[in-house]
């Protein structure tokens, strides 16, 4: 393993660093963007290589991550790791698979559509945005959703991201809100919820300002939204924005405030709400929770 082979070195640091990056990071990166990489893996490959920093600074294993991960100009040796070191070999990959207009071009597209489609995003720069709801270990993941998660985790923008909605448009309507982008923010309030230990069952409601009635939409909209959206999509509504809409009064029933956990923005006054009405003989599943916009 290359971690060992520079334990106990006579080299100076730098060029164990070096040696390591030759070594270990270079055969990873050859394959790295081939195969599907689980959290668990990430975090193995991760602990290895902090692991081979400290063998070439000559420091125990117990000692301090921060050094070696911070960047250069917080004072750390920016030294790299697996998480960086996949987005560039997905980078890279996608870069020669599209660098000609020839069939590969257009099988990336293609698969880059059903992608789309399956997580309801109308664009890839949405679809980055939509990965902050999920980790590494989701079950439908492939190239793409590899691809937006690795950005997003590192916080990379990229510059073709519009050019590639552009190309993408005959298929897919990038200008429209998505139904992702809907359900987006309670969506993100659950997921906060679950991050610090609540549950539907265990917690209560008022604790979070909702009640009782969002708080179970909280819960069961999501699983709603995967069996509803194929059909509002069959009926011919590409995007929340092609459901019709009816007029309502200023009333209070018409217009609630949203709780702060619930708006989009920090500064919204939480006043805006879709209010989606449904056919008597629409074959949506009931309960169905859209973002206000």
């Amino acid at each position: 393993m290359a971690r060992d082979l520079i334990k106990s070195h006579p080299l100076t640091p730098e060029l164990s660093v070096e040696l390591f990056a030759q070594k270990g990071i270079g055969a990873f990166r050859f394959s790295a963007a081939l195969f599907k990489w689980s959290q668990s893996e990430f975090e193995g490959l991760q602990k290895i290589c902090l692991q081979a920093y400290k063998n070439a600074w000559h420091v125990p294993w117990s000692s301090a991550n921060s050094l070696y991960t911070f960047p250069t100009a917080k004072g750390g040796h920016e030294s790299p790791l697996p998480s960086g070191v996949l987005t560039q070999a997905l980078l890279q990959h996608v870069d020669q698979c599209m660098r000609h207009k020839d069939v590969v071009k257009r099988i990336m597209l293609a698969q880059l559509a059903r992608t789309l489609t399956e997580w309801h995003c109308n664009s890839f720069t949405d679809f980055i945005d939509e990965m902050e709801l999920w980790d590494w270990n989701v079950e439908n993941k492939d190239f793409w959703s590899q691809l937006a998660k690795s950005l997003h985790s590192q916080k990379v923008s990229i510059t073709w991201a519009e050019k590639m909605d552009q190309k993408l448009a005959s298929v897919l309507c990038p200008e429209k809100m998505s139904w992702a982008t809907a359900t987006r923010s309670i969506r993100k309030c659950k997921t906060r919820i679950q991050k610090i230990g609540g549950l539907r069952v265990d917690t209560e409601p008022t604790a979070w300002g909702l009640d009782v009635q969002v708080w179970n939409l909280l819960w069961t909209g999501e699983e709603d939204m995967k069996k509803g959206i194929p059909i509002l999509k069959r009926a011919g509504f590409e995007s929340i924005e092609d459901l019709p809409r009816t007029a309502v009064g200023l009333s209070s029933k018409a217009y609630q405030d949203l709780p702060l956990q619930l708006r989009s923005f920090a500064t919204s006054n939480g006043e805006q709400r879709v209010r989606v009405p449904m056919r008597k003989d629409s074959t949506a599943p009931p309960n169905f929770l859209f973002r206000s916009t």
